[in-house]
């Protein structure tokens, strides 16, 4: 009678999680190939500009992905948030599982061979997540946080070879269409070259063997890579997927903020003077036509001195906040110091079109303060996440407090009210 029980118990439990946390075939979006012409039978590659690889988060139609640390002791875990439902749970579909000992991607780094984990080296593609690991490895994953793979790699390496082959692969990796790409500062001759692993036939190339041609990939466009000559670094060039050819280019944007065929970036007036440029407002450069648009402080409505933090796109606006260091007091530190809190902007939050025009605030509370971290945002339907924080003065202090991923909802007119902790399941 207890086994029935139990086993009803665990049918029950599983029932429940798939009627809340659905598994629909997926096609990627952040950290991956997102752009609306995916599936153009006259031209099956992903469409628009593709620049992966530097997110902390992926995408999909019904999901956001990230990693957070929760609970007591604090742990880290992949969670997603459910855009059905508004709430975020850990990456894992089985009721009993501990997420331990390598079984799911609730926690990849608990594997025994995957000695560190980076969101920013994990991409989608047909339904499963691959893994790069700087010391040689591919790992994937199935849509549903199961079923764990090695794609690539020596299974038996130890820590001893961790430490020695930690840094074989430079952390700059991409993802186009079925293929991974894997650049490497120096080969076995101490020459920089371009590796290609296709997720399909489980294939590793070495484009520059093949080629004597090596690229620093930057972005993806119409199937094309972009990016710097791998061997002048200062040079930029386009080239073909199997880098047959490389052709010199202008130099290109490397934001990672874009929409369609735009780039979305900070407009300077000498962009390579670090210390003395002077910022002339957001700049929109456009790769099909190669046009450029600046929008001005007084098109957008700010000072000159005026400095923008781009935190994303959707298909009508640009978001971005202010930057601005103001000293909001002084607090004591656990070792009796009198220390200065600063905020790094003044809690508003804006949008303006892709054309420079109707620039608005959409959200302000002088308290919430979007983190040096909160330069990326998840912008769907009519909601936005973005890491907040609030930053007062609170018995008689600069306090600093509710550090947390926080969800804010777009209203018909435009606006945030407020944005809220968004709740973990886990």
């Amino acid at each position: 009678m207890k086994k029935l029980f139990s086993l009803l118990l665990v049918c029950i439990m599983l029932f429940l999680t798939a009627c809340n946390q659905t598994l629909p075939s997926e096609t990627t979006e952040r950290n991956s190939q997102n752009q609306e012409n995916i599936g153009n039978p006259e031209n099956p590659l992903p469409q628009g500009i593709v620049h992966n690889g530097s997110s902390e988060m992926i995408e999909t139609p019904s999901r956001i992905i990230f990693d957070e640390i929760v609970g007591t002791p604090p742990e880290k875990y992949v969670f997603y948030y459910s855009k059905a439902d508004g709430k975020a749970y850990v990456y894992c579909f089985d009721p009993l599982c501990e997420h331990s000992g390598g079984k799911c991607f609730a926690k990849p780094d608990d594997v025994e061979h995957i000695w560190t984990f980076d969101l920013r080296c994990t991409f989608f593609i047909n339904n499963r997540f691959y893994y790069v690991a700087s010391y040689g490895q591919i790992y994937s994953f199935a849509f549903d946080g199961s079923d764990l793979k090695l794609e690539y790699g020596d299974e038996t390496l130890t820590l001893e070879d961790f430490r020695e082959l930690q840094h074989l692969w430079s952390e700059n990796y991409s993802a186009y269409d079925k293929y991974l790409y894997i650049p490497m500062d120096a080969d076995e001759n101490g020459n920089p070259c371009m590796l290609r692993f296709n997720t399909e036939t489980k294939e590793m190339e070495n484009l520059t063997e093949k080629t004597g041609n090596a690229i620093l990939p930057y972005f993806f466009y119409d199937g094309e890579i972009y990016g710097l000559n791998a061997n002048l670094r200062t040079t930029w060039v386009k080239a073909d997927l199997e880098l047959k050819e490389m052709t010199p280019i202008e130099e290109q944007p490397t934001t990672d903020k874009f929409y369609g065929s735009v780039f979305f970036d900070i407009a300077y007036d000498d962009p390579r003077d670090y210390e003395n440029r002077k910022v002339l407002g957001i700049r929109a450069y456009d790769l099909a036509t190669g046009e450029t648009k600046i929008f001005t402080h007084e098109m957008l409505g700010f000072e000159d001195n005026s400095s923008y933090v781009i935190v994303g796109t959707d298909e009508n606006y640009v978001y971005f906040y202010l930057f601005e260091k103001t000293l909001v007091g002084t607090y004591i530190d656990i070792k009796g110091r009198e220390l200065p809190r600063y905020k790094y902007n003044d809690g508003k939050l804006y949008r303006v079109k892709h054309d420079g025009t109707e620039c608005v605030c959409i959200y302000d509370n002088p308290i919430t303060d979007f983190t040096f971290d909160s330069r990326e945002a998840a912008i769907f339907d009519d909601k936005i996440i973005i890491l907040g924080q609030y930053v007062g003065m609170r018995n008689g202090a600069a306090e600093m407090w509710d550090r947390s991923m926080k969800v804010g909802t777009i209203g018909p007119d435009g606006k945030i009210e407020k944005f809220e902790n968004i709740e973990f399941v886990y």
